[in-house]
């Protein structure tokens, strides 16, 4: 009872530290794939040897937006018009734009006859987000008028943009017959970044009798690394570019880390937190920032109008403290983590509810899922689930992988329901290819393996006959079968009638009333 309070106490633990991880219904898989150990590096898939050839052993990319094509943008005699109004209504006061795009470059892994997962791996991210309140987009597009002594706080913005490649080594291991644990250490090298500090902090109050604006800003910064050399300015050639894709300064590290954990036959718990690390960006350096500043802006005089330029830069941009620099920075990766309780309805069929987030800026964005998983023999596995992204409504997604011999074919995406590319606020979709060769010796199954596992010493099927009721057999010895303890029987009595007589039967004897004749 002890381990399982502290499993569920774990589970609900992680649950408060998960607030939007992605690609639910590829999770939902389990250890299908050698890419679900990405995801979870507990996770051992089935087979010896692993192999991903570049690009082809798996693409990945994920958006997730608060307002869609279709509604941003109005055609009217044939001219694209932004609809700013109807942008307004479809945001939330907190808004997030991400695109994330990953692609496989390479990886290659190792089953050892005892069992644990040696694997090293490397991929190439793109990863972008953008952070922004709903009032910040008003005040700029409508002016002050809607906030007259309203103070218009714009704290939780905030702009990151990463260009990197990680080269992983891990291993999964089985501790005992339930737990299985996962860990992958990760070089990085970035090759462009563009970052805002977590802590910036600003606010607009408008006075509204003056309409004088008093503004307050802390910490307003932006930091970048290699532009100019994607851009090929200030003197940097193709040539810089290509060496700088290849290696550079910009170095970093960070960590996989994952548990799988069977409460039993029918409950497993699994979870991940993975991208624990960071980027120190030195080449190429361009920081702005703004000093901390508090001001009174009242406008300008009309008698001043001849000479705007110079007005504006007197009585506004001079309360702007500018800086430039090129002094190294670090940037500390989104930490991304998920969680799932999964029910083993049967060999064949898993039943999940999951918990997902990343955290961007300083700010957890949840993510939670539910769905189910279905083996069809040993060729093909499915998923089907239902997602709910942040700032999102209810999505559907598939998953499914097939395997031919040595070859193995994924596809996953969390949206497939009434999909429409310009109607999308959310798209999550990845695919691959992998090679996956032998088995262990007397053909063990992987010790994390995401189903219902077997009655330890069993052959067959796991259900017996016990009194005329099928009941579940939790292990077997020898010729019998261990199973729970069962409740007494009621005792059932039924009545006969032969030959005028009337008799009383029961299970544990007879009893009756005597004939005529002074016989039982």
């Amino acid at each position: 009872m002890k381990k399982y309070l502290a499993a569920i106490i774990f589970f609900l633990i992680s649950l408060t530290l998960v607030k939007a991880q992605t690609s639910v219904s590829f999770q939902h898989l389990g250890n299908a794939t050698f890419q679900n150990n990405l995801l979870n590096p507990s996770l051992i898939p089935e087979g010896r040897w692993f192999v991903g050839l570049p690009i082809l052993s798996g693409v990945h990319v994920h958006v997730n937006n608060k307002v869609s094509y279709n509604e941003a943008f109005t055609k009217e005699a044939n001219q694209t018009t932004i609809n700013i109004d109807k942008i307004l209504g479809e945001l939330q006061n907190q808004n997030l734009l991400s695109i994330q795009a990953n692609v496989n470059l390479l990886h290659i892994g190792y089953r050892l006859d005892s069992g644990p997962l040696v694997s090293f791996t490397a991929n190439e991210r793109i990863e972008g987000d953008f952070l922004y309140p709903k009032e910040m987009v008003d005040y700029v597009w409508n002016g002050n008028n809607n906030y007259l002594n309203d103070e218009v706080v714009v704290s939780k913005f905030g702009v990151r943009a990463t260009h990197f490649r990680e080269f992983g080594l891990g291993i999964a291991a089985p501790v005992s017959d339930q737990l299985t644990v996962g860990i992958r250490a990760k070089f990085l090298v970035g090759f462009g970044n563009i970052s805002t500090p977590g802590n910036f902090k600003a606010s607009l109050t408008t006075n509204g009798e003056a309409y004088q604006i008093d503004a307050d800003w802390k910490n307003a910064s932006l930091r970048t690394s290699g532009l100019d050399i994607y851009q090929q300015e200030d003197g940097f050639t193709s040539s810089d570019l290509s060496s700088h894709l290849i290696m550079n300064g910009n170095t970093g590290f960070a960590i996989d880390l994952g548990g799988t954990y069977k409460l039993n036959r029918y409950y497993t718990l699994t979870g991940a937190i993975v991208d624990l690390g960071f980027i120190n960006w030195k080449e190429n350096i361009n920081n702005y920032a703004l000093g901390d500043t508090t001001f009174n802006y009242s406008g300008v005089s009309l008698a001043d109008l001849g000479n705007i330029r110079q007005t504006l830069e007197d009585s506004l941009f001079s309360k702007f403290e500018t800086t430039e620099n090129s002094e190294a920075y670090r940037n500390w990766l989104p930490i991304r983590a998920h969680g799932s309780w999964i029910y083993h309805y049967s060999p064949n069929m898993d039943f999940y509810v999951t918990a997902g987030t990343r955290l961007v800026q300083r700010q957890f964005k949840m993510m939670y899922g539910g769905g189910v998983t279905y083996k069809f023999g040993r060729a093909f596995t499915a998923s089907a689930s239902a997602t709910k992204l942040p700032q999102q409504f209810f999505n559907v997604g598939a998953a499914l992988t097939a395997k031919a011999g040595p070859v193995q074919m994924y596809m996953a995406a969390d949206q497939i329901v009434n999909f429409s590319v310009p109607d999308a606020k959310a798209i999550d979709f990845r695919f691959g290819m992998n090679f996956a060769f032998g088995q262990l010796g007397g053909g063990k199954e992987s010790p994390s393996g995401l189903s219902r596992s077997k009655i330890a010493g069993a052959r067959g099927l796991d259900t017996n006959v016990f009194l005329g009721k099928k009941v579940k057999t939790k292990k077997r010895d020898g010729i019998y079968s261990i199973i729970k303890r069962q409740k007494p029987r009621e005792l059932k009595s039924r009545r006969t009638k032969r030959n005028g007589d009337v008799k009383k039967k029961s299970l544990n004897g007879r009893s009756g009333k005597k004939n005529t004749n002074g016989s039982e």
